[in-house]
């Protein structure tokens, strides 16, 4: 069997295989004009009729190398017009030169991004092969990555495929020559300053001369080792997480820590993904130091927070733990006060109405603590004006049934308030006195005896904004 014709088999069969494309599909391939691209873009333009794709080639050039740039475009073209394949041609000149090759990427799929939009594109086809899997295995276990970075270049990623992951340099060059096809030389791939061409000069003969031959078809062996663990990770982690979630929406979710205490490692760190990759909406820059800090705080004592990338904070509270990009939920005005100078029926503070009712009696004593949310004060023991505020440096009361004053901070301690809830407390008070923690406890000097003939019942509610109906909102703007 020829050369090309054996490529071209193994191609077809890697892509059917692996499902990379499927009929009547549009291809962005990028097309540097290096071996591999060319391999690529001209192995898919002979099997575009089997599978009836349409191909768009896209060079991006970033004018880094002057006349070998200029070189590269002029090859990039002639090719794609001898065979009538439509051609992108995009130029960027790079100012930042530190980190080059990773700002160079994130140009490169900036623009395939805009032509995906644009051209209503399927699949963009990448010239990775089976030499930049062993670079990207080795790359990523020298870093300390997981399994999900040692499972490699996968063969599909969303609308990113990599038809050549099966090849060997060898076999694109032969392949190459057996066609009569010439290709361009990347003089800056040979410079070892960049890690991975360290790696793939220096790094990987030495291991084929001095450990094993095939080191090469060893390392893109274990990544699919790795794929098939990190599927079943992955599997086996969702079941975890929701067994152990307490609450899930689009900007917030909390799951319970002593389940995520007796979970393995290696299956927290890909609960803490998933629970990233929904909020943010991919697993991208979520790393294994984002995991031991997040880690860390699961077995501190109180509350802590971590923060992540893409504004999301991961805050520990007691026995939960809550991933979340709303963090206007944890920001108060601790500054903010209102002051009442006499009973109103009702009135609002912030996101909450207060309820004011004076009543001479009450039906039950069981009314007192029938609802958390309401108060009953003897309130001939205020003193007006009365004030609504935040927490304070050096508050305290005494809470109801003791005789002695308790630091409020201690009093949220003991009643596990955590420290990102206990600034949104509302606390009521008069001239002389905090008489009332919402929601938790009564001052004993305000408390309902005997003697009393007067008294004041608060009630707090929180303001739910209610959503228009279409309608609605159409009579409002007549």
């Amino acid at each position: 069997m020829k050369e090309n014709t054996r490529f071209l088999e193994r191609l077809e069969s890697f892509i059917i295989e692996n499902k990379l494309i499927k009929k009547d599909d549009k291809i962005l391939v990028g097309f540097s004009g290096g071996q591999d691209s060319t391999s690529l873009l001209h192995g898919l333009w002979c099997l575009r009729a089997k599978f009836n794709i349409s191909l768009l080639a896209v060079h991006v050039n970033y004018m880094l190398r002057g006349n070998e740039s200029q070189a590269d475009e002029e090859f990039v073209k002639n090719f794609c017009f001898d065979r009538n394949i439509s051609l992108v041609v995009e130029h960027y000149e790079i100012d930042n030169k530190s980190n080059l090759e990773n700002h160079a990427r994130e140009i490169r799929f900036g623009f395939f991004n805009k032509l995906i939009a644009l051209y209503r594109i399927d699949k963009v086809a990448l010239g990775h092969n089976k030499m930049d899997q062993a670079e990207t295995i080795l790359y990523r276990m020298i870093r300390g990555s997981g399994y999900t970075g040692l499972r490699g270049i996968m063969p599909r990623s969303n609308k990113i495929i990599h038809p050549m992951l099966n090849f060997s340099r060898e076999e694109i060059i032969n392949y190459l020559k057996s066609e009569n096809l010439s290709w361009r030389e990347d003089s800056t791939n040979k410079d070892t300053a960049h890690k991975r061409n360290m790696i793939r000069h220096e790094l990987i003969p030495w291991f084929t001369d001095n450990m094993n031959p095939r080191i090469v078809d060893k390392l893109a062996h274990t990544s699919y080792i790795f794929s098939q663990t990190d599927e079943i990770l992955r599997e086996l982690s969702s079941k975890r997480l929701l067994k152990g979630q307490i609450k899930s929406k689009q900007d917030e979710v909390i799951i319970s820590v002593p389940i995520l205490q007796k979970t393995k490692a290696v299956l927290r760190f890909y609960i803490y993904k998933e629970i990233y990759s929904s909020l943010k909406g991919d697993e991208k820059d979520f790393y294994h130091g984002n995991f031991e800090e997040i880690d860390y705080i699961l077995d501190s004592e109180g509350s802590k927070e971590v923060s992540l990338p893409h504004n999301i904070k991961v805050f520990k509270e007691y026995n939960q733990l809550i991933f979340t990009r709303n963090q206007e939920r944890y920001k108060v005005d601790r500054d903010n006060a209102k002051e009442i100078t006499a009973l109103r029926n009702r009135l609002t503070f912030e996101n909450y109405r207060i309820i004011m009712e004076k009543l001479k009696k009450l039906k039950s004593r069981r009314y007192l603590y029938e609802d958390k949310e309401i108060a009953y004060i003897d309130l001939d023991k205020l003193k007006f004006p009365l004030t609504i505020r935040h927490r304070r440096p050096g508050d305290k009361f005494i809470p109801v049934g003791m005789k002695h004053h308790k630091k409020l901070k201690d009093f949220f301690i003991d009643e596990k308030v955590s420290k990102f809830e206990r600034d949104k407390v509302l606390l009521f008070s008069d001239q002389e006195k905090i008489f009332w923690i919402a929601g938790l406890r009564i001052d004993d000097r305000v408390k309902i005896g005997p003697e009393t003939n007067n008294i004041l019942k608060l009630r707090i509610e929180k303001i739910v904004k209610r959503k228009t109906r279409p309608a609605e909102r159409i009579k409002k703007r007549k």
